[in-house]
């Protein structure tokens, strides 16, 4: 079973964790009240809003406790195994290389390698109803960017964005 440490909170009240998980991946866990995979931050304009006039943020008294979401994020990462998490590596590895390649496929063997060194899980953010979003970083390939890699019910990849 994994296990949660360094347990804390954010502003918003959000479960935020270390684990490690299988493999020797030692990760950042945030718990996301938000069910949605959206990214886009279309809701900026809800957040500039007084919270005293009911617009923006997350109402505190709807909020799981934190023993609530520590059970749904330990539950959503035991299903994570390392063949899983190798799996979903090489998926995304291979995807992101044949993006970069394009039309160009003399190229992809040596993206492929260069990508599947870069590459790292660096966090996973787990949604209220326990789905899964796993964050990768190359630091050599994608510098100051995050790889969103959203996983659907069976762990396999749903929605891939660089951003």
């Amino acid at each position: 079973m994994i296990e949660l440490d360094e347990i804390d909170t954010d502003e918003d009240g959000a479960l935020t964790a270390m684990a490690d998980l299988p493999g020797g991946r030692r990760v950042t866990v945030q718990y996301d009240f938000d069910d949605d995979f959206d990214l886009d931050e279309e809701d900026d304009d809800l957040d500039d809003q007084d919270d005293d006039d009911g617009g923006g943020g997350v109402d505190p008294e709807n909020l799981p406790d934190l023993d609530e979401m520590q059970s749904t994020a330990e539950h959503a990462l035991a299903r994570l195994t390392e063949e899983i998490l190798n799996g979903i590596e090489r998926d995304v590895v291979r995807a992101l290389a044949e993006a970069a390649a394009e039309d160009d496929e003399s190229d992809l063997d040596d993206l492929l390698a260069d990508l599947a060194d870069d590459i790292t899980l660096d966090g996973v953010v787990v949604f209220g109803d326990g789905g899964v979003t796993l964050l990768y970083v190359a630091t050599d390939n994608f510098p100051d960017m995050t790889v969103y890699c959203l996983l659907d019910d069976d762990l396999e990849i749903d929605d891939l964005m660089v951003e």
